[in-house]
């Protein structure tokens, strides 16, 4: 509101030709100028007005200046001073009429063309709103603003090669700068003219030696459009002016990884990473992002994989990427520090399943974890209930622990939710029958090895122990000397399964095939008193 009276103020001189009066000299005697009495009545409705409108009397204030233009149709800063209050309301015709008026009758006054230029623009009129832009620019060719803001028209009436032009007024006046070629490249690449981007950014470069910037712009342009040599030229230059700068060998990387050199891509990659300049933190996130998941598993697992340990020496703050991190140490097989780094990364955040998943895998790996599996699934198990691992590993401890009803519950609370794409499906069937046999529900557990069977026909550790469990019943013999002898064909080396298949043809009183299978076994398991004494007994001693 301020602004606007202010404006007023400015612009007052309503056509009668008033102007600032400068002395010759310091002491000169000035004219004295008579004044009419239109002009003072013209002067004082004016002032009335605009202490209306600064007052926030606007509606009074309309009524002011309606009644000065009545009177004194030629004086500008009334017009101007009405348009402005007609565009708050959003009478933009009226307003554009009173604006134009203000315009004809003074038309140098920057503070008319910008309020004409708004109503236009109010209106949707891009011809009218464009044209009066150009007026300003022109009237004002040393205020730069407004050539920016003309260029942003032109971008709005969708004509960028017209928005450009403009800027190119702007660099004829200044000369060649970062932003405006920046912009001009951006407006290149937005109208579909991308060597017409790249020219700019070439000028820029050409103007400003040694530029990093618009070096890296110009190679990443010729990467987009795969002209690969043209951007190494660019990149040599960065890398001539800086070596020491590690992005340049993140960028060289991107370059040999889309011409397929892969062992030079790593090699640039180990650079940037031995390079203190670049922080733990952009490391793991530039592993993320240059390599694929085969490659950083698979085909270049030896680099990243070093490149990892380096970064995450490096990181202060362990627990962000303390997942990834676990993530690569399990694939390395390395268990134990997999399982601290998914236990750092559920301290950040233990409301992702899969990291509490990646930890009970890491924990089945480590040596004397017992207690932190049990502890962790149980967790995971209230936590995640429709998930099967936690209740699979929680019945895992409690059969090794005797506690064979407890395991039956976990195993039984798996089976209720399912098992998503098959997860576990088999291997919980194998276990709800060992714990099934160890409770002497024997219907069960064969019904339960049946089902594990039925979805893994090649799990030998099942087919072997449900074999075994028939031969201590005495039950369908026939079925397990079949399950064992597909054990001992897969595994002829493996004392427990020749055990095994050696004692149910004892049972079926067939000792003289079963000896060489019991003697093998032996031989390779001399210290083990169950399989001595099934020798001596198939030998009848």
């Amino acid at each position: 509101m301020v602004l606007m009276a202010a404006a007023v103020l400015a612009a007052w001189g309503c056509g009668s030709g008033k102007s600032a009066t400068v002395a010759n000299e310091r002491f000169q005697r000035q004219p004295i100028r008579e004044v009419t009495e239109e002009q003072l009545a013209e002067d004082g409705m004016l002032i009335d007005a605009l202490s209306l409108q600064e007052t926030g009397r606007n509606n009074e204030a309309l009524e002011a200046y309606g009644r000065t233009t009545a009177r004194f149709p030629q004086c500008d800063a009334a017009w101007y001073g009405m348009s402005q209050l007609l565009a708050q309301r959003g009478w933009t015709d009226s307003a554009e009429a009173c604006a134009r008026r203000a315009v004809e009758l003074k038309g140098d006054n920057v503070w008319y063309l910008l309020s004409l230029a708004m109503t236009q623009q109010m209106k949707g009129d891009t011809k009218g709103t464009l044209d009066t832009w150009e007026t300003i620019v022109r009237q004002n060719p040393e205020v730069l603003d407004y050539y920016y803001e003309l260029s942003n028209q032109y971008i709005s009436a969708d004509d960028l090669p017209k928005a450009v032009e403009v800027l190119n007024r702007v660099e004829r006046r200044i000369g060649i700068t970062e932003p405006i070629s920046m912009q001009k490249a951006k407006l290149w690449n937005a109208a579909g003219k991308p060597d017409k981007a790249m020219a700019e950014v070439e000028a820029l470069a050409q103007a400003v030696p040694g530029d990093k910037q618009s070096n890296a712009i110009l190679a990443e342009m010729n990467m987009q459009q795969k002209r690969y040599a043209k951007a190494k030229t660019y990149y040599d230059r960065i890398l001539e002016a800086d070596p020491e700068d590690p992005y340049i060998h993140i960028q060289l990387a991107e370059y040999y990884k889309a011409v397929n050199r892969p062992a030079e891509a790593d090699s640039e990659m180990v650079r940037a990473f031995d390079n203190p300049a670049l922080d733990g933190k952009s490391k793991l996130q530039l592993l993320g992002s240059f390599y694929s998941n085969e490659e950083f598993y698979t085909t270049r697992r030896s680099t990243t994989f070093r490149l990892m340990d380096k970064a995450m020496a490096e990181c202060t703050d362990s627990t962000e990427f303390a997942a990834f991190y676990g993530n690569v140490l399990l694939n390395q097989q390395r268990y134990a520090e997999a399982a601290h780094q998914f236990e750092l990364a559920l301290q950040r955040d233990s409301s992702t399943y899969e990291i509490w998943e990646m930890l009970l895998v890491s924990l089945s790996g480590t040596e004397g974890a017992a207690a932190k599996i049990e502890r962790y699934a149980r967790r995971a198990a209230a936590l995640f209930p429709v998930h099967t691992l936690p209740h699979f590993m929680l019945a895992q401890q409690a059969l090794l622990g005797g506690r064979y009803d407890e395991a039956l519950r976990e195993l039984e609370t798996a089976a209720k939710w399912g098992f998503s794409k098959g997860y576990l499906e088999a291997e919980t069937y194998g276990l709800m029958g060992e714990a099934y046999y160890r409770t002497q529900q024997y219907d069960k557990a064969w019904q339960a090895f049946d089902r594990c069977l039925a979805l893994r026909p090649d799990d030998m550790g099942t087919l072997n122990n449900y074999a075994y469990y028939l031969s201590e019943q005495n039950l369908q013999l026939e079925k397990a000397e079949s399950m064992s002898r597909r054990t001992i064909d897969a595994e002829p080396d493996n004392a427990n399964n020749l055990d095994t298949y050696a004692w149910i043809l004892h049972l079926m009183g067939r000792d003289g095939e079963a000896l060489p299978y019991m003697e093998k076994a032996v031989r390779l398991d001399p210290h083990s008193d169950t399989l001595r004494k099934h020798l001596e007994a198939i030998r009848g001693k």
